[in-house]
């Protein structure tokens, strides 16, 4: 054999020595990439199946509403907005004499009239919140309320708090949906076409040892386990 046919068949053997490598090369990523994608869709479907998860959550308390008897000048009017009161606190009058007291313990949320403005029965003059059973809101969509129990471990990020994660439990299911309780529920168009809109159901979900005061209304992400 001679000194260039020894070199070919040297040049060839490297060549195929590199093929092998690569192919090799190759293999061993396509086992890795399939190895991270069956990881990924068993954590997702591990997830999905221990947790449920929804951003359409807010702080938020019982909303009670005060308003005068009958309608009149409102000659006493002593809070604003953000105002903390005592339940049968007197926080207004009305010309004729009928007093406006705050039916709990609470913080103004709403303030709806001004002294000396003519007031009635017809709009609230103060909405307060009860401030000592603040909660954190969730709407369920009907295709997964069957999941949500009452009792079920929570983890709620707040907004507020940077996304910062608070224990917390569902303590309440509601009995109705959403747009039942706020009336605005519109399934048929005006040709009589019936359009199935999904349903919400709230949800209350209570925070242990985390005081909400002030942050009505803020934004949250609950992580509920189901399993």
């Amino acid at each position: 054999m001679t000194d260039m046919e020894t070199i070919e068949k040297v040049e060839t053997t490297e060549k195929k020595a590199e093929k092998a490598k690569n192919k090799n090369l190759l293999f061993s990523i396509l086992a890795i990439l399939i190895i991270i994608g069956v990881g990924v869709w068993y954590y997702v479907y591990w997830e999905s199946n221990t947790y449920f998860t929804t951003e359409n959550a807010k702080v938020t308390a019982q909303m009670y509403s005060v308003t005068p008897t009958i309608a009149g000048k409102l000659v006493k009017y002593t809070v604003d907005e953000g105002s903390i009161v005592k339940e049968n606190e007197i926080i207004g009058r009305v010309e004729n004499g009928t007093y406006l007291k705050s039916p709990i313990n609470g913080q103004v949320v709403k303030s709806n009239a001004t002294l000396n403005q003519i007031v009635s029965p017809a709009t609230p003059v103060t909405v307060i919140a009860d401030t000592d059973n603040i909660y954190v809101g969730a709407n369920i969509e009907e295709t997964d309320i069957v999941r949500i129990k009452e009792g079920q471990q929570v983890t709620v990020e707040l907004d507020a708090f940077g996304g910062k994660k608070f224990k917390a439990r569902v303590t309440e299911i509601d009995k109705t949906t959403q747009t039942a309780i706020s009336g605005n529920a519109m399934s048929y168009s005006t040709s009589g076409t019936y359009t199935k809109v999904t349903q919400l159901i709230p949800i209350k979900i209570k925070l242990d040892d985390v005081n909400l005061m002030g942050l009505i209304g803020t934004n949250a992400t609950v992580k509920i386990k189901i399993r």
